[in-house]
């Protein structure tokens, strides 16, 4: 009996280590913790306020992609939008702005996150030779939908040095 249950045990134990993960798994983002990866990265970030409206075709037009036909090997697509809102100046969001913007979407494995329209949210664009991009990710953390004043102010105490990870 102990024997017939140590095979069912390692039988169980070979499966599920061949069985490749079928589920991703995102930390959910905060203000802060976006902020202090942006201020880590070694690309220049804004930080907006406003709407985002997507303003024409992606490229491919299809969007996302299966590379050579297999749906783990998804590949992303670009989709041009409007930004108009505040930027943050380091003051407060009080410099209006209505800018061209890429939107990247990339993939992990078979999951790719999305371009869509943002009604209003706190956004955190790159930028590279002056061109904006949101990065969507599988895992998505450029952007906070709804912004309310709390948001704008983790955003500040931030800059200030004092990121509590309220938002």
């Amino acid at each position: 009996m102990i024997r017939q249950l140590a095979f069912g045990a390692a039988l169980v134990a070979a499966t599920l280590n061949a069985v490749p993960a079928s589920a991703l798994s995102c930390v959910n983002p905060s203000v802060a913790s976006t902020y202090q990866r942006a201020a880590e990265s070694p690309i220049d970030y804004v930080i907006g306020v406003g709407q985002l409206t997507l303003t024409g075709q992606s490229t491919p037009p299809e969007g996302a992609v299966a590379q050579g036909g297999d749906i783990n090997q998804m590949v992303g697509y670009t989709q041009p939008a409007r930004f108009v809102g505040e930027f943050f100046t380091g003051s407060g969001f009080d410099s209006s702005r209505d800018v061209p913007v890429t939107v990247d979407v990339t993939c992990a494995a078979a999951w790719c996150g999305q371009a869509s329209d943002v009604a209003y949210g706190l956004i955190f664009f790159s930028v590279e030779d002056g061109t904006y991009t949101l990065t969507e990710n599988a895992c998505p953390w450029d952007v906070f939908h709804d912004a309310h004043p709390g948001m704008l102010a983790e955003v500040m105490s931030c800059h200030q040095g004092a990121c509590a990870g309220a938002w």
